[in-house]
């Protein structure tokens, strides 16, 4: 390691991490591969992650904290609904249930 302005440098960049679970009712930490990049919806653990495959998700718009899954069909397309602000922000518990609507050209949600 070398020290650079205060801060440790690392030598290696595919050095396994520990990151915590962006879904809020989770939280766990896990073993981050090296090379992942933060998505959309954050680091997810693996069941969580699985979970965006096969739910809608509500996240907040502002710190992109995962709230919730909503159960949704096999057939059904998987949809982000988005909150203004949440309790983990600057918001309260009210405003994490005022979901925005998805508008898209064939639909309307």
């Amino acid at each position: 390691m070398n020290i650079i302005g205060g801060a440790i440098a690392k030598k290696a960049t595919n050095a396994k991490h520990f990151a915590k679970c962006n879904n809020v009712k989770c939280g766990s930490f896990f073993v981050l591969e090296p090379g992942l990049q933060d998505e959309e919806l954050g680091y997810l653990c693996p069941e969580c992650s699985g979970k965006s495959q096969r739910y809608h998700i509500v996240q907040c718009s502002s710190c992109k904290t995962v709230l919730n899954f909503i159960g949704a069909s096999d057939k059904e397309d998987k949809f982000v609904f988005t909150v203004e602000k949440c309790s983990h922000c600057f918001g309260t518990e009210e405003d994490e249930c005022m979901i925005h609507p998805v508008y898209a050209t064939d639909h309307f949600i």
